[in-house]
């Protein structure tokens, strides 16, 4: 049996942020180009019944041929070679949260990319 790999993320209610990570496709760094699709969905973990999200990306946005090194990651030193922002409007709420990135290949699906969320309420929203 696999081992899920899980990013866990603390972020404020009615906040924007950015989900971060570094895929491979057959031993080397992802490409756009070796993209068909990107999804994302998430979920409150007390109700995944209900998607909060379901959603195709454009590869272009957050897909990058080049591993990024800039403030956003802290993980190593190599950088990551995808992102994307999760709107403002999406956790409205305080709770945890699941977010999966599903990219599809010419050869068929990677692995998920999964985070782990815990949302934190703001007295100030």
């Amino acid at each position: 049996m696999a081992t899920e790999n899980v990013t866990t993320s603390i972020v404020y209610e009615d906040s924007a942020f950015d989900l971060l990570a570094r895929f491979e496709v057959a031993g080397r760094n992802g490409l756009q180009s070796d993209c068909t699709s990107v999804q994302i969905k998430m979920w409150n973990t007390n109700d995944f019944a209900t998607t909060i999200l379901d959603s195709a990306l454009v590869i272009s946005d957050c897909v990058f041929n080049t591993l990024q090194q800039d403030g956003r990651w802290c993980a190593d030193l190599v950088g990551y070679n995808f992102r994307t922002t999760v709107a403002d409007t999406i956790l409205s709420s305080a709770g945890t949260y699941r977010a999966e990135v599903t990219i599809t290949t010419s050869e068929g699906k990677l692995p998920p990319m999964v985070w782990k969320i815990d949302c934190l309420e703001t007295r100030s929203s």
